[in-house]
């Protein structure tokens, strides 16, 4: 194999702060635009300068290293995210930015790039734990927003992300859109179980599903829990159980409807008054938008009838809506094709998680490649993935690379 595993894997280490602690058992708590991010950040712009890349950072704080790059040409590009959620693993994100890196690396010290142009890419705030929606950093890239207007974007500390981008010196000079790849290709573990279940070594992404953020408020009334009768209450929490029963009875494997619950708030939290508030997150996915759209129609009803007759008022906000993606089939047919020819299993399938991938495939072909979670466990500090797979993903995606480079 071409590529320095060695290399990779001292680097996956470096950037996740791993020295002389497990390499299986460490929480990553690198958060979008915080010290930890702005650390992990320096230390990429150095290997980068270490290439002779051209390192150029847009208004939104996303990196980019060209090779062989100009104006007005179309880079073929790789790459991923190094935020992360709370108590992270060690592979979400960083698998594909350490990989491209590694890839390009080994292409140039081999000088097989043709003299394409070819970039590496590192979106800022995938994960959308501090600032809200997640992808941040694509969707700002392929212009989906207002650059002002995403600016304003606040954390839970009042921080606008404009703030936070001044603060680690990452508001780079560059405009949205700024060049306009050729390609985009990026490497990630599964983060599901599915390749794990069906050992196979390869996930070859046809898309991404659709997903829509919620965030519903109920208001009631708080009073004694001691002394106010069953039947006159204003309990928002009577209402978010009958919700929570509703949509977990409506999950299904089947027709490929993935619900969940992921964050509440009560207040005020007291173990003797009801609550006057509760404040709750909805995460809605699924391939087919119209199954989606359909399914949230039916919850904005649900949630309206249960406040009617519980004296409850509400409101819902939706947070992020994202359709559904397909990826790009010539590219695919590249890394099947390369996947056969190296003796590795795959399997194509659809990505349950969103990626910046399928905010690239709106303005480029795009695809992605997997590697197995062991046990379909991701964004949690058991997250793991056998080495001998990173050597299969990263072998790959060099030879897909290798490849397209060609064209």
């Amino acid at each position: 194999m071409a590529i320095n595993f060695k290399r990779f894997f001292k680097r996956l280490e470096d950037i996740n702060n791993l020295k002389n602690k497990s390499f299986e058992k460490i929480n990553i708590n690198r958060i979008a635009l915080t010290l930890e991010d702005k650390i992990a950040r320096d230390k990429i712009i150095k290997w980068m300068k270490n290439l002779n890349l051209t390192i150029k950072i847009d208004n939104i704080g996303n990196i980019f290293g060209f090779y062989n790059f100009k104006k007005n040409t179309k880079p073929l590009l790789l790459g991923s995210h190094i935020d992360t959620v709370r108590n992270a693993g060690r592979f979400d994100g960083s698998l594909g930015v350490i990989g491209a890196i590694e890839v390009l690396e080994t292409l140039i010290n081999k000088n097989v790039t043709n003299n394409k142009p070819i970039g590496i890419a590192i979106f800022t705030n995938e994960e959308g734990v501090r600032f809200t929606p997640d992808m941040m950093g694509s969707w700002s890239f392929t212009k989906k927003e207002n650059i002002n207007k995403i600016y304003k974007i606040k954390d839970g500390n009042n921080i606008t992300i404009k703030d936070a981008l001044k603060k680690i010196k990452y508001l780079g000079k560059e405009k949205q859109l700024f060049f306009k790849p050729k390609m985009f290709l990026e490497l990630h573990i599964e983060q599901g179980p599915i390749l794990d279940i069906e050992k196979k070594n390869i996930g070859i992404v046809k898309g991404v599903q659709a997903i829509t953020w919620l965030k519903v408020v109920l208001l009631g009334k708080s009073n004694h829990a001691g002394t106010t009768p069953m039947s006159n209450r204003r309990d928002p929490i009577k209402v978010f159980g009958e919700v929570s029963c509703y949509v977990n009875s409506l999950k299904s494997d089947r027709n490929q409807q993935m619900i969940t619950i992921g964050s509440l708030n009560i207040e005020p939290n007291q173990v003797n008054v009801i609550a006057n508030k509760i404040e709750f997150t909805l995460d809605i996915r699924n391939p087919n938008d119209k199954k989606l759209d359909q399914f949230e129609n039916n919850l904005n009803k649900k949630i309206k009838e249960l406040c009617f007759a519980n004296n409850i008022k509400y409101k819902i906000d939706k947070l992020v809506n994202f359709p559904s993606v397909k990826f790009d089939k010539k590219i695919n047919k590249v890394i099947i094709n390369k996947s056969k020819k190296l003796k590795y299993t795959y399997l194509e399938l659809f990505s349950g998680a969103g990626h910046d991938a399928q905010m690239l495939a709106n303005i480029c072909p795009t695809s992605m490649i997997f590697v197995p979670s062991e046990k379909g466990i991701s964004h949690d500090s058991k997250e793991n993935t056998k080495k001998s797979d990173i050597k299969k993903g990263l072998n790959l995606l060099y030879n897909v690379t290798k490849e397209l480079l060609k064209e």
